[in-house]
């Protein structure tokens, strides 16, 4: 059993003892000293947890532990830390990239910390367990922008409901942005906004509670260290988009304007901005890496333009680049296999040096 297990049954048995009624009591008495014995024991095993760096073990985690072991054995190198989904797990190799920046005069090591289908607050949640175990601030940090997460707040519920990893992002915090998303109305319709207010409540419920903490529940640093770039050698067995098609779609360019997010991705990038800035981050920049869909490329590279004009904001609408991966170099639509993977990185890492964001 684990050491926290036994901590809450001698919390609980303390309570039991010093908050009983000294005679039978009245229903309501009773909730009363039940809630606040529940109460407390919750924030005794938050508090201990906490303390610990126990949680919840997902992928993200093992990749954080994996990104902290790469910094500490490179202490002295400053940080250059891109926090996206699988657009960039699979797409941006973090090794070839601290090569070629070094290659170019800079010191910095490049750190992919990516998981699929992971939303915004759960990347910011990791970003911070990242910066927690390496007790360092990242010189620069680029945030992958994409708008199937701008547009969900609750993107979670599509990839992983009730699993150790949808309860784990839901800290009050987190709960706060989902709920603003949704009180905006980004969800697809009545049924997804309804199912998804619904499950966010249970959700929260379950990570205020600890619910599952105590038997699945692993200290962070102790965890298995795993990279979270995924290179792939081979399409998806259900990608069948004709290379024709792939061409086209990449050769087209439509026509791009000024915009900016939703309100909630964008209040939330804004308080993310500054609550990085005073902890001592130097740089804060955006990237999408290239899909197929030309629609998608669009969304980021107006971003760029609107919202986000005022930082580096790295788009995949260059034609050389695009023209560079008009092959089989497709997992499928919206990620590469490690050859285009290659590809990018060598071209993210000229954009990163023109543009400056490490200077």
């Amino acid at each position: 059993m684990h050491w926290l297990a036994l901590l809450a049954a001698f919390v609980a048995l303390i309570l039991a003892r010093t908050l009983r009624a000294p005679r039978k009591s009245k229903r309501v008495t009773g909730m009363i000293f039940f809630t606040a014995s529940l109460l407390v024991t919750v924030f005794a095993i938050r508090t201990a947890s906490e303390s610990n760096w126990v949680t919840r073990p997902t992928d993200y985690d093992r990749f954080v532990v994996h990104a902290a072991e790469q910094v500490n054995a490179d202490p002295q190198a400053p940080l250059v830390v891109f926090v996206g989904a699988s657009f960039s797990r699979n797409a941006l190799d973090d090794q070839q990239l601290t090569t070629l920046l070094r290659e170019r005069g800079y010191p910095h090591r490049a750190i992919n910390l990516s998981l699929q289908g992971a939303s915004l607050q759960e990347r910011h949640a990791h970003l911070w367990q990242f910066m927690t175990l390496t007790k360092r601030a990242p010189d620069v940090v680029f945030f992958e922008v994409a708008e199937e997460f701008d547009a969900d707040p609750a993107y979670v519920f599509r990839v992983a409901k009730f699993s150790d990893r949808a309860i784990e992002q839901f800290s009050p915090n987190a709960v706060y942005w989902s709920m603003k998303g949704l009180s905006q109305g980004e969800c697809e319709g009545l049924k997804a906004c309804v199912q998804s207010w619904v499950l966010l409540k249970v959700h929260a419920a379950m990570n205020w509670s600890n619910l599952g903490l105590l038997s699945t529940g692993e200290a962070a640093p102790k965890l298995a260290p795993v990279p979270a770039y995924d290179p792939q050698s081979e399409p998806r067995e259900t990608f069948s988009l004709p290379l024709n098609e792939i061409v086209a779609s990449l050769a087209s360019e439509p026509q791009l304007e000024a915009a900016v997010g939703p309100a909630w991705a964008r209040l939330f990038r804004a308080d993310q901005r500054k609550g990085l800035e005073e902890i001592g981050v130097r740089r804060i920049a955006y990237y999408y890496p290239p899909v197929v869909p030309a629609h998608e490329r669009a969304y980021v590279a107006a971003l760029c333009e609107g919202e986000l004009a005022s930082f580096e904001c790295i788009a995949p609408v260059d034609r050389t680049l695009l023209q560079a991966l008009s092959g089989p170099v497709w997992f499928d639509e919206k990620h590469l296999l490690a050859d285009g993977a290659a590809v990018y990185t060598d071209w993210l890492a000229g954009q990163i040096d023109a543009g400056g964001a490490l200077k």
